[in-house]
């Protein structure tokens, strides 16, 4: 998103990104300052990806990958260079073209353009004097682009520019490495790694470069993450309301038409929903009367109800990521849809989505889950099924101190 806020990116209606997202004036005055920086260094630019893509090798190439992506290019950085060397030699479009007309696999024969006859023959042709034969073309690009497990800094930093420079110049660009957190791990080299990474090619290309990383909500609670905030120094970590306004706006808002029915009926049975889980911490507060319509059809007491148990079986901490409960809620939403007005997620529809990580986690027992999964051959099979994964939920909860919610199966 940050990605396609950064250059405004144009919709096929013609629409902008920018003017189509909710964005405080603050953040619109910032992107209007960006916008007139571009015009004297030469546009923007932006590029997001996860660390990795290249086995762990090398973070400089999996740095790369994610550059010459943005253009259009393969991650792989030999093919990648390959092209690079046919666009500034003028030969890219004429070598393309002649592979499309023989009617050779474009993509195949670029990945393998050391062995392809197509590629040789389509180069000689523009350069005769670049070989005496379409055998010595092949390893002369051999020789040229050799495959590479890692590369220097000085490489890197020249490929970059080479990738992205207009004209002499670097356009504001932004590099968004997703997931840090979890490429980092608990690995010390990672993290010097990721440190080098960005102290070097913000020193040598200067203020036209911005990174921004990601990783999981408790940025500050890894002592390798921590490292780290000297060279991210702005921090950003989202809480269980930012959370929740996200997936209000984006997956649970409401068509204007259908707001006065959905009003009317949770006010016939707010009494019902109101004495649900009453004694316990997570029980009605005065403030979900107003958010009834907008988590439907989602209660908040059940999205409560979700977070405690996320928190409870996740330890790693990833249950609250922004990513999961966001696709939770969305699957929930697919599959109330056609569902007659007044259908609401039952608490037990967090079970199918944690089932997994529980049973990989030991949390849950092998045997318990079969036991759950038969339930649904019996008769009344689903509710014996949701009753029994619904147990299991609750089962979870701490039962002892401040983190006691009273909730008992």
């Amino acid at each position: 998103m940050l990605q396609r806020l950064w250059t405004d990116f144009e919709f096929p209606d013609r629409a902008r990104a920018r003017g189509l997202a909710k964005l405080p004036e603050e953040v619109k005055e910032h992107f209007q300052e960006l916008s007139a920086a571009a015009k004297r260094f030469g546009g923007l630019h932006a590029a997001a990806g996860m660390l990795g893509g290249s086995g762990g090798t090398s973070v400089r190439l999996d740095l790369l990958s994610i550059v010459f992506q943005s253009v259009g290019l393969p991650g792989d950085y030999r093919t990648a260079s390959f092209l690079l060397w046919l666009r500034e030699e003028g030969l890219e479009e004429a070598v393309l073209a002649a592979l499309d007309k023989s009617g050779t696999d474009r993509e195949a024969a670029l990945a393998n353009f050391y062995v392809s006859d197509a590629v040789a023959k389509a180069i000689l042709k523009q350069r005769p004097d670049f070989a005496n034969k379409a055998g010595d073309v092949k390893l002369l690009l051999e020789k040229q682009f050799p495959e590479k497990t890692d590369i220097s800094i000085e490489e890197m930093i020249a490929k970059i520019k080479q990738t992205l420079g207009k004209k002499g110049k670097l356009p504001c660009t932004l590099i968004v490495l997703d997931e840090v957190q979890q490429f980092i791990g608990e690995s010390t080299q990672r993290s010097k790694e990721v440190q080098d990474l960005q102290e070097h090619c913000c020193s040598r290309l200067g203020a036209n470069l911005l990174f921004v990383a990601t990783g999981q909500n408790a940025l500050t609670s890894a002592g390798l993450l921590q490292r780290l905030q000297g060279r991210f120094p702005v921090t950003i970590e989202l809480q269980d309301t930012d959370v929740e306004q996200v997936t209000r706006e984006v997956v649970l808002k409401k068509k204007s038409t259908v707001v006065k029915d959905l009003q009317k009926l949770v006010d016939d049975h707010s009494g019902e929903i109101e004495r649900q889980l009453a004694n316990t911490k997570i029980g009605t507060k005065t403030r979900d009367r107003q958010l009834l319509v907008q988590d439907y059809p989602i209660l908040p007491i059940r999205r409560r109800f979700w977070e405690l148990v996320l928190r409870a079986v996740d330890k790693a901490g990833t249950g609250a990521q922004l990513r999961t409960q966001l696709w939770i809620v969305y699957d929930a939403v697919g599959k109330t849809a056609d569902l007659p007005l007044g259908t609401v997620v039952n608490s037990a529809f967090l079970f199918e989505h944690i089932q997994t990580k529980v049973l990989q986690s030991g949390v849950l027992l092998q045997q318990i889950s079969e036991t759950i999964a038969r339930q649904r051959q019996e008769d009344d099979g689903e509710l014996r099924h949701d009753l029994c994964a619904l147990i299991f939920l609750i089962g979870q909860l701490p039962r002892e101190g401040p983190a006691d919610a009273g909730i008992r199966g």
